[in-house]
Parts: structure tokens; sequence; C-alpha cells
């Protein structure tokens, strides 16, 4: 099972900081049900965009030292092509020119089912890269919303850490 972890899920692991305690507690038990193999424990590049705007300097170098802990999806940007410029002197110079919208349509209805810029990338890039599962605790777009996007997830479900921790349990 593909699991997506979303941003304060990643770093409320690296802080261990998560509430409520429950759900801390379910975050070891997925991360330690990925060290056994039963999952696949994946983020995004977009996670560390958000961690770098962290305003605690000791923190944002503990979330930059865990960035090894966690895989990050295959398919979190598109290169759309390349820009080039030739200097009179024979001098080259190639920059790629890259978006971090991998699915614009999905992307755009995530906007327009109500659920914020930020978490619909994290959304977006667990949907395009077919994770079964995202894990979240966002309480203010995605939890509330989380039947309205059900459509538009192709089967990605979202769930809290303890529900997922619960589901596996069962298993």
């Amino acid at each position: 099972m593909k699991v997506y972890l979303d941003n304060v899920i990643v770093s409320g692991k690296v802080r261990g900081d998560l509430r409520p305690p429950e759900e801390m507690a379910a975050v070891r038990a997925l991360v330690k049900a990925d060290e056994k193999g039963q999952i696949e424990i994946y983020t995004s590049r977009w996670t560390w965009s958000e961690q770098d705007r962290t305003r605690d300097d000791v923190i944002r170098v503990k979330l930059k030292e865990s960035r090894g802990e966690i895989e990050v999806v295959a398919d979190d940007h598109r290169v759309l092509g390349f820009w080039n410029q030739e200097g009179r002197f024979g001098t080259e110079v190639t920059n790629p020119m890259v978006t971090e919208i991998v699915d614009e349509r999905l992307f755009a209805d995530l906007k327009k089912a109500g659920i914020s810029d930020g978490d619909g990338r994290h959304l977006m890039y667990a949907i395009h890269n077919k994770c079964d599962r995202f894990v979240t605790l966002d309480t203010g777009d995605l939890l509330p919303k989380r039947s309205d996007v059900t459509p538009l997830c192709r089967g990605t479900k979202i769930v809290t850490p303890s529900e997922l921790a619960a589901e596996l349990s069962a298993s």
C-alpha cells in the first residue's frame, strides 16, 4: 500500500509533537509498518518547501536533516522545456523550465472544491502518483471536505494516522 504523508504529519513525526497523543502514536505505528514492508511511505518536495518556511532555526535544521527518512514520490514536478542563451564568445547557458503542478486539471478541480493551494498540491501529488492513502491531520481544508473531494481522488483515500493504523491492525 502506497501512503502519502502530508507535511503536518512529516513535520510532526520529526518534532514528535502531533496532537492528540494518539495520533503521534499512530504515526509511530505507520513508520514501523513501513520498516516491516507492510506499507510504503512517501511525501513530496513540496513538503520540503513548506518546511523551509519554519521560523525556528533549530527546528528547520532538524527537518532538513530528516529529509532522507521518507521517500519522495516519483512525479512531483514536470519539465516544460529549456531556455537557452548563447554568448558572443561561444558560451552557452541552458536553464530548465519546471512546474510543480503535475496535473493541472486535478489541481484546478481541488481548488474549486475549496482546497487551499498548498493542501491541493499535496493531495494532487498523492493522487497523481497513485497513492492508496493520503494521511493528514489538517482540520482546515482536507478532513472536513474529504467526502466532497472523494470523487476527485481516483481511489486515494484521505485518512488520519489513527484511521490508517486501525485499518492496518484490522488486516
